[in-house]
């Protein structure tokens, strides 16, 4: 019976353990993942900064200040940490998704730590190097 309840408890953990962790030997299967709004809008990808549709890319509309589409215009429902579609809404209910292949990796969100299945862009991007 001890060993039941701890295979259980060591499975059951385990998500949590590595809750959203960025490993760099993932950076492969975020590279070139497409990022989803939950309208279904292009918000950009997942990659070096020199390439053109990157959000890490400063030349980018993706990665701007100023464009409705970008994660990173804190007056957009995108970027805004009040936005319930948000990356940088910790409480978010439908940040964007993180699309490879036709699979969903995850989404692109802040926190809550304890979602296994949401990764920090700026993780990502120091992780992967990609700055």
């Amino acid at each position: 019976m001890k060993i039941i309840k701890f295979f259980l408890v060591t499975v059951l953990m385990a998500p949590i353990s590595f809750a959203g962790e960025v490993n760099s030997w993932d950076c492969y299967k975020f590279d070139g993942a497409s990022i989803i709004g939950n309208d279904n809008e292009f918000l950009g990808k997942l990659g070096p900064s020199w390439q053109s549709d990157s959000i890490f890319n400063t030349s980018s509309s993706f990665s701007s200040s100023w464009s409705a589409n970008s994660i990173f215009n804190s007056n957009s429902v995108y970027g805004s940490e009040y936005s319930s579609y948000s990356v940088f809404n910790e409480n978010a209910s439908e940040p964007p998704i993180i699309i490879k292949d036709s699979e969903i990796i995850g989404y692109l969100s802040i926190g809550p730590s304890w979602h296994y299945d949401r990764y920090s862009p700026y993780d990502i991007k120091y992780t992967c190097d990609w700055d």
